[in-house]
């Protein structure tokens, strides 16, 4: 139940940091062609884009750390559950096996 919150978590975060990163992009690629072209730009639009920018830029920095930790745990998570479940097996395994003890003593009384 916790693996599959964390995992969730995890996927959320990942998806808003690439979402981000696709929108960094694109208002990247607005800066430069407005510093580029010819075109007719107030300055005020131009200022909320370089402000959406730097947003954009805190947004991918905290998704980053955000993602970062809680991958570590999931992994160690994963890991041990994985150590857990293949101690189970090994113990529900070990039920069905034939075990025959044999005491020292009892093989010299048989010779």
């Amino acid at each position: 139940m916790e693996l599959n919150l964390i995992s969730k978590e995890l996927e959320r975060f990942k998806n808003e940091l690439s979402y981000n990163k696709k929108m960094l992009i694109l208002i990247q690629e607005n800066i430069d062609f407005l510093k580029t072209s010819n075109a007719a730009v107030s300055l005020s639009e131009y200022k909320k884009i370089k402000q959406q920018k730097n947003l954009i830029e805190t947004r991918i920095v905290y998704y980053r750390t955000k993602a970062q930790p809680l991958e570590q745990i999931l992994n160690t998570k994963e890991l041990s559950h994985k150590e857990e479940m293949e101690r189970f097996e090994h113990i529900y395994r070990m039920q069905f096996k034939n075990n025959i003890l044999e005491f020292p003593g009892d093989r010299r009384k048989k010779a």
